[in-house]
């Protein structure tokens, strides 16, 4: 039976939310069974998910935008990098729809049996669902989280954990079987030039949109005058996509993890709440990964 999996995303500043929502559309062990986005402009991060599902050839996939503020701060509405994939017209087209994720993630709970929450941005959404639907919530099978990391040499906490440290910790401490694929093993996983090349090659409506978005992201990267090779995608959520399915790509380790006032996760002593990847092979990773998207 192939992994029913809801997709929890900021896609549209880093390039590589796009990389692990196509992951999920092309995995053959992952059925995926809807979106939500999260975090500044979710209508329009909401728009380029279903575009993305469109020109995958996905049909009833529903996108639900979420929560555009954390918990604790209001947020400014930045355009972000990847929105010119989208032309006026398919913007208009694609960026109506329902905007109540929260309540639509309990629905797939209801729903969906055995439900995998993949989280791969900010966690207020999933922060909220927890605290605010929490029978709801119970029905939710396990969570893999791109989020996070325990490297005792690195002080600032990782992006998506640091954005909304309260729904974080609400998160961590759920009770839910949790895995976290954090900095200690992403950082390791970069695409090489020859690995977008070879996605390109394959000319699919998927594969032109993918390399289109990543094309404005490196744009958007580049100072003016800059001339050194363009930046190549650290595929920190693909990896986490790929773990859903193909949890040997990493080598995880139980551990109880707490969150602390600027999101960082705090190793501490006590019985383990979720399972850390510590080790990740990035050939395997970088490999899969030209495989399935396109």
């Amino acid at each position: 039976m192939p992994h029913r999996v809801l997709l929890d995303t900021d896609i549209g500043d880093d390039i590589d939310d796009a990389w692990a929502l196509a992951t999920c559309i092309r995995h053959p062990d992952i059925q995926l069974v809807g979106v939500t986005t999260v975090h500044r402009d979710t209508e329009l991060r909401a728009a380029e998910a279903r575009y993305l599902l469109e020109v995958g050839g996905v049909e009833g996939v529903e996108v639900v935008a979420g929560s555009r503020d954390t918990l604790d701060r209001i947020m400014e509405l930045p355009r972000n990098n990847q929105a010119d994939v989208l032309s006026p017209q398919d913007e208009a087209r694609l960026r109506p729809g329902r905007t109540d994720a929260v309540p639509f993630l309990a629905e797939k709970a209801q729903e969906v049996a055995d439900l995998v929450l993949l989280p791969i941005g900010p966690m207020t959404n999933i922060g909220r669902f927890v605290t605010e639907l929490p029978d709801d919530f119970a029905r939710v099978g396990r969570l893999v989280i791109m989020g996070g990391h325990v490297m005792p040499d690195r002080p600032e906490p990782e992006y998506n954990a640091g954005c909304d440290p309260r729904a974080t910790r609400a998160v961590f401490a759920s009770g839910k079987p949790i895995t976290t694929i954090g900095l200690d093993v992403t950082l390791r996983c970069q695409m090489q030039p020859e690995d977008l090349e070879a996605i390109r090659a394959k000319d699919t409506s998927l594969s032109r949109a993918i390399m289109r978005m990543t094309e404005l992201w490196q744009a958007a990267g580049r100072r003016p005058g800059d001339t050194s090779p363009p930046r190549m995608p650290v595929v920190h959520d693909p990896l986490a996509a790929l773990v859903v399915a193909e949890p040997e790509l990493v080598k995880l380790e139980p551990m109880r993890v707490e969150i602390d006032q600027r999101g960082n996760c705090l190793r501490t002593d006590g019985e383990p709440n979720v399972q850390v990847a510590v080790d990740v092979d990035p050939e395997a990773v970088r490999r899969r990964l030209v495989e399935l998207i396109g």
